[in-house]
């Protein structure tokens, strides 16, 4: 019982120091996404955040993070101070593919995620049905790898621990 507690707790504190990291290179990003020109593709970090947040618990927590993030992206066009020193279709094309790169890490890692849960689900189901044995209805003989059948007492003396 205290292993499990204390396993939960380490979950706990690493989907805790996750979320302040995500949290940390999103305000960093949009910090310095506004102390640089617009021309300059700086949205790029926050593809780090989205993908620190593919590890976080709450199945939701990417998608918010990629949300939060891509209006952060856009926000950053309307709230960077200073002239316009490049025109605006290399500023529009820039976000356009930091937005573009966030959303396609963001959907990959979704279905990864996605195939690691039904990979386990799978590992579980093969784990319960190696734990069952086929059984003859009428001698009540086990079958063997080997397609040979053995009494069910000689089976479990050689197989298990049971005498």
């Amino acid at each position: 019982m205290r292993n499990e507690l204390d396993g939960n707790n380490r979950l706990q504190e690493s989907q805790s120091i996750l979320w302040l990291l995500c949290l940390g290179i999103i305000a960093a990003t949009f910090y310095v996404d506004l102390l640089i020109p617009l021309g300059v593709a700086c949205a790029i970090p926050y593809i780090l955040a989205v993908l620190l947040a593919s590890f976080l618990q709450p199945v939701w927590a990417m998608p918010v993070v990629v949300l939060v993030c891509s209006i952060l992206t856009i926000a950053d066009i309307f709230y960077s101070p200073g002239p316009l020193v490049v025109p605006i279709w290399k500023v529009l094309t820039n976000r356009g593919l930091a937005l573009f790169a966030m959303w396609i890490i963001a959907i990959l890692l979704f279905h990864r995620n996605a195939l690691i849960a039904r990979r386990e689900e799978a590992l579980l189901r093969i784990q319960l049905l190696e734990g069952l044995l086929p059984i003859c209805a009428e001698c009540k003989k086990i079958r063997d790898q080997t397609d040979t059948w053995h009494p069910l007492e000689i089976y479990f003396s050689d197989h298990t621990r049971v005498t």
